[in-house]
């Protein structure tokens, strides 16, 4: 089992900041959505997705994370709410989202 090494940020109502996991590269985006949801007992149901902040774009739900070949790279993922206002404003608090 390949795995891989991911910093997650979460939105300001969620109880955890960051989070480092080690995760199965070979699930899909939505599969680690909820392996993040139930390892971490945050909220993984509703429109969650991942993100990359630093290219602006949201994970394929269906893709494997595999796939994404820089990923480890990446100084952190967003687990966020994908109908979430972001104002591309950083809060103080580290905020990236606000969930409605």
């Amino acid at each position: 089992m390949a795995a891989l090494v991911l910093r997650i940020k979460f939105p300001p109502t969620y109880p955890l900041i960051y989070k480092t996991l080690r995760i199965d590269a070979n699930l899909s985006v939505t599969e680690s959505i909820k392996f993040i949801g139930e390892s971490l007992n945050v909220d993984c149901g509703g429109n969650i997705g991942l993100y990359l902040p630093d290219e602006k774009r949201w994970l394929d739900a269906d893709t494997k994370l595999s796939t994404y070949e820089n990923l480890q790279e990446e100084e952190y993922i967003e687990y966020k709410d994908k109908n979430a206002k972001d104002t591309g404003k950083k809060s103080e608090g580290g905020g990236c989202c606000t969930i409605l």
